[in-house]
This record gives C-alpha cells, structure tokens and sequence, in this order.
C-alpha cells in the first residue's frame, strides 16, 4: 500500500471513529453520583432511556458513567443521514465491532435486509451474533441523539432489538423526544429504566460544585438564584458562566438574568457569540457545516490557514465543541452551538453556504472519500458534481453501497440526472426489480425521461440514442414483470431492448447484498398452490425466454430455483439439466456468483444423490467447498460442508452430523432466523438422530412457526414431515398421522412429491398406515390429502437416497392378495395363469388388476411394467 492509500485508510477511519468513538469529555467534572448510581442499577435491565432538551447533559452523564463503571461501551452518534437505508444498522454493527472484534464480519451479509421488510430475519442473526459475545464480558450501546431516528422500520427495529437483546448487553438511548415505539411493557417488567429532565437538573448543591470548579466566587443565595432561574438547566448554567467572566458586578448579573429556557438560550448564546473576535466568529460559522471536522478539513472550509490554532482557542475557551477522539483530532459542535451558527450563516449576506459545501465536498473527493463528497455536493446544490462522484463509484456498487447509491440518485433532479442515463435508468429499475414495489414512482421518473428524450433526441450519436430507448424499455418491462405481472407486455418491451441495443444494455443491476442461502426456491414467499407445477412452470419458462436477450446473467438464478423446483416435483433428468445450465450461467456471472454456486451445487448434488449416485454427489460438494476456501467464503464452504453432513445422514450414516451437532453453537432454544434455517433443520434432524426428542420438538415447532410466518412451503412440509417422526418415535402414532396429514395436504397441493420420498424408511411404514385409513374412510374429505398422492408419494420411496426401505414399496400400496396379482404381472404370466397360480377365479384377477392400475395411476399392464421399472420392483 503506497503513502497515498495509507492517508485515505486513515481519514476513512478517523470519520468512521468521529460517529463511533465516546466523546471525550473534560478533565473537570461535576460528579454526580445520584444519577450514576442509577444508572449503574439500571444496567441489569436491557434499557436505559434518557429523554430531556437540549443541554440537560445527557451525553455528559453517560460518558461520566462509562468512565466510572468502567464497563466496554458501543458508541454511536445518529444523526438526519442515518434515517436512510441501513446506514443506521451499518454504524451500530461497526460500534460493536470495535468492542468485539468479528461481529461486523458475521452479521455484515444480512445489514442490507435490515431497511427491508425482512428486518426481523436480520435482526435476529445480529441477535444471535450478539449472544455469542457473553463470554467477553458486559457490553453497554449508546444512541446518542436517538430523537433524530423517525423511520418506522428502524424504531421498529430497534424495539424489537430491546426487547431480545442477550442478557449481557444494555441499551442506553439518549434522545430529545420520545423514543417513537412503546416502552410501556418492558417499564411494566421493570427491563427499562428511564431519567428524564427532572433527574437531570443540577440541584443547589450541584450548582455550587459547578461554579467553584469555574472558579465564579458567587455566594449561596447567588448560586441558588441561578439554578432556580435556570431550572437546574446545565447548559444555561454554563452559558451563564461564561458571561459572567465579563461582569465585574457578578451580583448584578444574577439580578438582570431572567427568563424561560429558549430565551435564556438565545440571549446567552448571542451574548457568548457576540464577545467573540470577529476572526474566530468568521471561524466558527463557516465551520458549522460540518457534522465532525478536523484541523486541515476546517482549514480548506474556512480559508484560516491557522485552522488549528483557531481550534486550540476554542477548546481554551471551553466554548460548545465535543471532542470525539483520545488525540483531539476530530470534534462536533454541542447541538445547540450548531443549530445556532448555522442560523447566524443563514443569515450572513456575506457567506455562501454552497460554496461552503461545494468546497468540503471537493475536499472529500480528493482524499476520495467519496460518500462524504456526494453529501456535500448535494447539500450544496452541485448535482454535476454529485452524478460525477456518483458514476466513479458505479464499480463498486456492490452490498449496502447500492441503497446508498439510490438514496442520493433520489435527491438529484431528473433534469440533471437524465444526462447520465446510465445512473437514471439504474435508479428506476431498482425501485422495482425484485418486487422492490414503488412502481408509481418509477412510471413518474420514465414520463419524465420520455419528455427530455423527445427534447435532447436530435442531438444525440445514434449509438446513445439507442442505448437511451432500450434502456427505457428494459425497465418498463421490469416494471411489467413485477409490478404488473404482465409477462405479454413485458416481451414486447423486452423485443424493443434487443431492437435498440443489439450489443447489450449499461444498465446496473446493482442489488442490497443478502445472505448466502443454501437454497434459492425455498427462500421466497410463496402462496400455497402457487409452487404448483401447472402454474409456476410456464411462469418461469417464459422469464426465461425474455430475459435471455436482455439479462442473460439472471438465469443464472433463475435456472438453478426451476431445477430446485423440479426436484421437488420430482423430475429428476429435468431438474438435472436446468440445474447444470444454471450453473454454466453463474459461473460466467461477473460478481457475487457463489448466490448462484452453491445453491446450484446443493441442488445438483441432491437429484445425484436421488438417482443412487451418492459418491459424485458427495465429489461435487467437495469440489465446491474447495472453490468457495479459494474465493475466501467461508460460509459457502459452510453451507456445502453441512450439506455433505446432511446427505450421509439421510443416507444412513449419522456420525459426521452428529460430530457437527456437538459442536455447533446452535440450541433448540436459540431465535431463529429464516437466514439461518437450513442449519437449524439440520440440527433438528441431529437431535432426532441422537435421541433429544424433547429438544427437538421445542426447536421443530419454533421451525414450523418460522416457516409458516415466512410463507417457506417446502420448509413447512419438511418441518412437518420431521414432526411426525418425532411423535412416531415417541408413541404418538395418532399426532404422527396428523401432521403427516398436514404435510402431504401442503405437498400436494404444490406437486412437492419429492420433499416427502427423501425421508425415507423413517416415514414409509407411516405413510402405509396413512393410506390404509384413507381406503377405510379416515382421513378423507374436501381439504384432507387425496388417497392418490399418498400413493404416488410411497411408490416414490425406491430407497435411493433415503437409506433403502425395509420393505418392497408397493407392499404399502397393495393388499397381500393384491402383492400377489402384482408379482405374477411382474413374472410375465396373463390373467389366467395368475388365477392357476393363486387358486382364484379370473374374474377375481381382473379385480385386483383393475385395482391395482389404479392405484399405480396407470392405464394397462405396459404402464404398469414402466412404473414398476422405474420403482425398481
């Protein structure tokens, strides 16, 4: 790493550390062990919530109270920006991260669902992530000006943070207003401790600690006037303090000094701001624009060349500034100070408040600190500038950067955005691809590029030209895809993409990161009937044809969640073939293909594994584990590690599950998260595997709920499937059938015959019992599971891949008059020759014949022969 990169890492860090670091509070400072002491009571419960005005020395109090408890403490100051995307996320997982090395590592792949609707799914392996930190000790998180946080999803998320956060950890919110979400209960359940402004005034005796340490000879009645005029208030205390200084007549000032909080605010302020030099008010003002700054940043900004000694005078004169590093490098303004300079900007007819920003923003750029430019620039009205910063960083929109990237797309007019359609076209695609879902908003932004195009068209090469049109029309097609649903309107626009730009389109098809998942068919929502093959497989084929022209890299994914479906169906050789074609796609993927690779891999090595070809199933995964050590994904090599685990357990061989299941740090009593569902069904299984049937039912129905809050059908069938072993194996065979029942219900009603074939003998003498109730009357009706698919799904059970089953699978289906018709078809013997065999009339043959198709699904004895070839009888 050369001079210049090393001077970049140290800026990047140092603005990181000006949001995260506790701020630095003074050598002298009045104790106040009243409110320390309760503070350090109220960190047994999960939450403390101060709540006061400006100035009441909120971040004072718990700064004095980390320092004396001595506790590791997580600091993050909010401000406006952190209401947008998972920006607020990313800072509290960063906070933590200093505290806890390896926290941000773990929990970085689920940041972005945070600001989605899938928060709570996220939040919850933050959770987990979190617990695993116990052994380090208590761990304290502060929100400081937590009153700025007015998104729903986020104060959502932070309730629900505080009300599952692990017992040793605290919360501290520091904050202006109410904190947007109900404390009521956890207050009720003595888990929330709150201090307001009536904890927080100085009192008499406090006062006087204060002015002594000023060194202000005030005498009692003069101290005890102050603190009752400015009802205890502390920064009216201290702006009082520094006024005092240029009184001769202290008492005279006491007398004089009147009025309610904002008054005295305002009149202190401009008394304090007045006596200034003018130099150093030119300083501050022109400072004021700047969330944290620094000496050479202050020095560009201001245009003081002697920013640093003006800095030192400021700290001298103990005015409003909070430094926010050990070194005195970074600081802010106290809020109050800020809110004021920045109106006495305002209203400076001298001062250009955009040139202020467009000059930080410069600043920024050339240490390219990019994210802070586009911020300034925007602030400052210069979007050329912003759209230029904008397209330097279009490489590397990859993770969280990509809802940044359309958060400040969305405050560029379109007028200056649509001269980079690139950018333009990338922001309304993504408000609607992956069912993003604000498509008026995207149809608003293609109205307005259709009436600059008609008003810049004829100035434009050919070749932009074109690629404006197919750009156009790509994201009208995905606007038709999902938004709409409209897969014929969708081709048309689609033609016109390939029309336009033979070559291909620029478009970005930048997504928030999520977490690697094991599975792409099973992560969606999906309404049950919806999976069904009738309705979703012309569906997918037709996404496919469009999107071959247009984006070919997404079938990738596309492909590899069809063959999933497929094996659910089923049909092996179909979902073998799409399985690999989808793999072909990702490998040529340009970014992230391991969100295609390894749940390609999973599924292929499960059809393998379904056709009796266990050792290339079990050669692909490891092949796979390899690949994903190279690229340093480590949960990839995870995921396709617990995979080979999982197909040697349903294969009869438990040790290496069981042997992952000891050590894992999973518990049947953990928050689960749908991000982490495919462990935590292994790890159901290895409680089954290893007698904790207790365990395993807390931990199969906690997976049940999940599965179906999530909408996850195959993993509610599955889950159903393990629940009747369970009660199987417990004695229980009447609620094994019953959630048998309930799974097949699901199954069939979605062709997830497969899902059912994998578990095996385990499931398959249930299964018998099932069909034989059904014959004889039970288990029937308008929502109960047809008698067919219980058959289709035991003539399924061949045994490959599943550990063998200990009986012919027809001997399940069939009655043993019926086995024995059965065998003498299988022999090759005509009606009569089997009646001769049997002792029996033909007449009574041909029933059982008749029966016995039937329950095949077949038509004559040719299909019948097919069937049995194919179940291996």
């Amino acid at each position: 790493m050369n001079r210049s990169d090393n001077r970049e890492l140290l800026f990047e860090q140092a603005l990181l550390q000006a949001k995260l670091a506790v701020p630095r509070a003074r050598t002298a400072l009045v104790g106040r062990p009243r409110l320390t002491n309760r503070l350090g009571e109220g960190a047994a419960a999960s939450l403390t919530f101060i709540c006061a005005p400006a100035g009441f020395g909120k971040t004072t109090l718990a700064c004095q109270w980390i320092t004396e408890a001595e506790v590791d403490a997580a600091w993050v100051s909010l401000d406006e920006g952190d209401n947008e995307g998972g920006r607020m996320w990313r800072y509290i997982a960063a906070a933590i991260d200093g505290v806890r090395p390896g926290y941000l590592e773990e929990i970085k792949p689920v940041l972005s669902s945070l600001d989605s609707n899938a928060a709570e799914q996220g939040l919850i392996v933050c959770l987990n992530a979190l617990n695993r930190t116990a052994g380090d000790g208590r761990l304290v998180l502060v929100l400081d000006d937590f009153h700025v946080i007015r998104e729903p999803r986020l104060l959502n998320g932070i309730s629900y943070w505080a009300e599952h956060l692990p017992s040793h950890v605290h919360l501290m919110l520091l904050s202006r207003a109410e904190p947007g979400f109900s404390m009521a209960r956890m207050e009720a359940g003595q888990a929330a401790l709150r201090l307001n402004a009536d904890d927080l005034r100085f009192d008499r005796e406090e006062g006087a600690r204060f002015f002594r340490q000023e060194q202000i000879g005030l005498g009692d009645e003069g101290i005890a006037a102050l603190v009752n005029k400015t009802e205890g208030w502390v920064t009216g205390l201290k702006l009082a303090a520094l006024s005092m200084r240029s009184w001769e007549d202290q008492a005279a000032f006491v007398g004089e000094f009147a009025g309610y909080n904002r008054q005295i605010r305002q009149y202190l302020l401009e008394e304090v701001y007045a006596r200034l030099p003018a130099r150093l008010r030119k300083f501050l003002v022109r400072s004021s624009i700047l969330k944290r700054w620094c000496a050479p940043l202050c020095r560009t900004v201001s245009g003081f060349e002697d920013a640093a000694a003006l800095i030192g005078e400021i700290e001298k004169l103990q005015l409003f500034v909070v430094p926010l590093d050990a070194k005195g490098s970074w600081y802010r303004f106290h809020h109050l100070f800020e809110e004021f300079l920045r109106r006495q900007l305002e209203q400076d007819p001298e001062e250009r408040p955009a040139s202020l920003h467009e000059t930080a923003g410069l600043w920024f750029r050339e240490r390219e600190l990019r994210e802070e430019a586009v911020e300034h620039f925007l602030l400052g009205g210069c979007y050329d500038r912003a759209v230029g910063v904008l397209e330097e960083m279009t490489s590397r929109v990859v993770g969280w950067e990509w809802s940044h990237l359309g958060r400040w797309l969305s405050a560029i007019p379109s007028e200056h955005l649509l001269a980079h359609p690139v950018l333009f076209f990338s922001y309304a695609n993504s408000l609607v691809a992956e069912y993003a879902g604000d498509t008026a908003k995207a149809e608003t932004l293609l109205s307005e590029a259709e009436a600059w195009f008609d008003a810049a068209q004829e100035g434009m090469p050919p070749e932009e030209r074109g690629q404006f049109l197919a750009m156009s029309h790509y994201v009208r097609g995905t606007i038709m895809v999902f938004g709409r649903n409209d897969l014929a309107e969708a081709r048309k626009h689609y033609e016109k993409v390939v029309r336009y730009a033979p070559d291909g389109i620029r478009i970005l098809f930048g997504l928030p990161e999520t977490p690697l998942q094991p599975v792409t068919a099973r992560t969606y929502r999906i309404g049950n009937g919806h999976a069904a093959r009738a309705v979703a497989e012309p569906y997918t084929l037709q996404l496919a044809e469009l999107y071959r022209a247009v984006n070919p890299f997404f079938q990738a994914r596309l492909f590899i969640n069809y063959a999933e479906m497929l094996y659910g169906w089923n049909d092996l050789e179909a979902a073998e073939r799409y399985a690999t074609e989808g793999l072909a796609w990702a490998e040529r993927k340009p970014d992230r293909p391991e969100h295609e690779l390894v749940p390609g891999w999973i599924v292929l090595a499960r059809i393998r594994s379904a056709q009796a070809r266990l050792f290339e199933a079990c050669e692909l995964l490891e092949a796979g584990k390899r690949r994903m050590e190279w690229m340093k994904i480590p949960r990839g090599a995870e995921l396709l590690d617990l995979e080979l685990r999982r197909l040697r357990l349903l294969h009869g061989d438990p040790g290496p599950a069981v042997e992952w299941g000891s050590g894992c740090r999973l518990t049947a009593r953990d928050l689960v998260s749908a991000y982490s569902l495919y462990d935590y069904l292994l790890y159901a299984r290895v409680l089954l595997a290893t007698g904790s049937r207790g365990e395993a039912a807390v931990l199969l129905h906690k997976l049940l709920h999940l599965a179906q809050q999530e909408m996850r059908l195959l993993d509610a069938v599955e889950v159903l499937a393990l629940l009747a072993r369970l009660h199987l194996e417990e004695g229980d065979k009447q609620r094994a059938l019953v959630q048998l029942e309930e799974a097949l219900r699901i199954a069939e009603k979605n062709d997830f015959i497969r899902l059912l074939v994998d578990e095996g003998a385990p499931l398959q003498g249930l299964l018998a019992d099932l069909a034989a109730a059904k014959q004889q009357g039970y288990y029937r009706g308008a929502a109960a599971a047809s008698l067919s698919f219980v058959r289709t799904v035991l003539s399924g059970m061949d045994g490959a891949g599943a550990g063998g089953p200990a009986v012919h699978p027809f001997e399940a289906l069939f009655t043993p008059r019926e086995m024995d018709v059965y065998q003498g078809l299988l022999d090759g013997l005509n009606g009569k020759e089997i009646a001769a065999r049997l002792g029996i009339s033909y007449e009574t043959v041909k029933t059982h014949r008749a029966r016995i198709y039937d329950k095949l699904g077949v038509k004559n004895r040719e299909e019948a022969m097919q069937r049995a070839g194919r179940i291996g009888g």
